[in-house]
């Protein structure tokens, strides 16, 4: 039987009631599992935030503010809405889409970035709104928008392993031990590859001195510009990511784990925080996806009527986190250009596979996930629109040519 949680309850009645019920559903075991789940988030997926703001010559104030819009999002995203369902859903940011601003962001000025982060929220505000998320899911081919994606993130896996070049000494051992992590099943295998390289830097006198600054951040108003290309080029693979590798993976992990989550609602609450934070650089929140399993299985806590609580626990702290998100930032000022960029791509290493086994992995779609995978690792540009729509294009087109030609074999 599915877990409905507090979901036929009155908001304000749900909120209540689950907030006074929270010291007898806690548990170390969730609380770990909540903690962790933003431990791994702030490790590789904010290494590959920081080179999309060096890549922008975002200033560090920009940087604090964007990092405080995430942090502070992801933490009131999933608070909100575990206190209102009873369920562990566990807030993000969509690493995928942060990856494909380390490029865009060398070619469009930030305004119209943040222009492009409104355009991607309004559209899933709206389409969370309609209640058409499930049928929306079905009409964009999956494995084409996947090829996309694995292109996208294709060149940082291969830094991550050219980086033994430069820094032999830093890249291997975080590139040993992160493969031998996921070996033996380890649920924190980027934070020990972290560990790795900062104990080999440190030994190499190669960490900066820190500016580590503990003061809350006051974030920074960017006035938005719309344009046609920047629309095209990231408002639209932006809300793409998003619905596909962000709430579909995710609402399917709390599915799985026998949670029967409102996903229209949780698509709206990431679409509306998306937007309020937009302009202050917030490049959107969602739900967690390669990070969900960790607060939503039964290592969590095998009660699933009280394993809300590691939503509860990864809120608060990504909330903290956010308000001094500057610490964050010295943080990585600190570290080698190596270790960061090795921490980058093996982060996304788990990503970059999946989504190319999903691209190829149907024969119907092969030609067309190969295409559409192509496409975007060539970074082909016309008429000042980027590869990644030209990867959904003709990776579509490929897919209809085959549908017709199988068609006409029948025939």
């Amino acid at each position: 039987m599915s877990e409905m949680g507090t979901t036929n309850v009155p908001v304000f009645q749900a909120i209540r009631n689950n907030a006074l019920d929270i010291k007898k559903s806690a548990t170390w075991s969730a609380l770990l599992a909540g903690f962790l789940a933003v431990l791994i988030s702030v490790t590789g997926p904010v290494a590959i935030l920081f080179q999309a703001a060096q890549a922008g010559h975002l200033s560090e104030a920009q940087t604090n503010s964007w990092l405080w819009t995430i942090f502070l999002g992801s933490g009131i995203f999933g608070l909100v809405l575990t206190l209102r369902y009873r369920m562990p859903i566990i807030g993000a940011w969509g690493s995928a889409t942060t990856a494909l601003l380390v490029d865009s962001l060398a070619t469009h000025p930030f305004h119209e970035v943040v222009g492009a982060f409104f355009i991607a929220s309004l559209a899933v505000t709206a389409l969370g709104m309609s209640g058409l998320f499930s049928k929306f899911i079905h009409l964009v081919p999956r494995p084409v928008v996947m090829a996309m994606l694995g292109g996208v993130l294709f060149n940082f896996g291969v830094t991550a392993f050219s980086s033994v070049r430069s820094g032999p000494w830093i890249a291997l051992p975080m590139i040993v031990i992160f493969f031998a992590g996921r070996a033996f099943k380890f649920r924190a295998t980027i934070v020990f590859a972290l560990l790795a390289g900062l104990a080999v830097a440190a030994i190499q006198h190669k960490l900066v001195n820190p500016h580590i600054h503990a003061n809350l951040v006051h974030p920074i108003w960017t006035n938005p510009t719309f344009t046609v290309a920047s629309a095209i080029n990231l408002a639209l693979p932006i809300f793409l990511l998003v619905m596909t590798t962000q709430f579909a993976t995710g609402s399917a992990v709390l599915l799985n784990m026998n949670y029967e989550a409102p996903v229209n609602a949780i698509v709206t609450v990431g679409g509306v925080l998306s937007f309020l934070s937009a302009g202050f650089g917030g490049s959107g929140v969602n739900c967690a996806a390669m990070t969900a399993a960790i607060g939503c299985g039964p290592d969590a806590d095998p009660n699933p009527k009280t394993r809300y609580f590691a939503g509860i626990t990864s809120g608060i702290v990504y909330i903290a986190l956010g308000l001094y998100a500057g610490v964050e930032t010295g943080f990585l000022n600190t570290l080698p250009t190596v270790l960061l960029a090795v921490l980058a791509g093996l982060a996304l290493i788990p990503t970059i596979s999946s989504s190319i086994d999903e691209a190829l992995v149907n024969p119907e779609y092969r030609d067309a996930g190969i295409a559409a995978l192509l496409i975007s690792v060539s970074g082909i540009k016309f008429f000042s629109i980027a590869a990644p729509f030209w990867a959904l294009v003709g990776g579509i087109l490929v897919h209809q040519f085959t549908v017709w030609a199988n068609r006409k074999k029948q025939a």
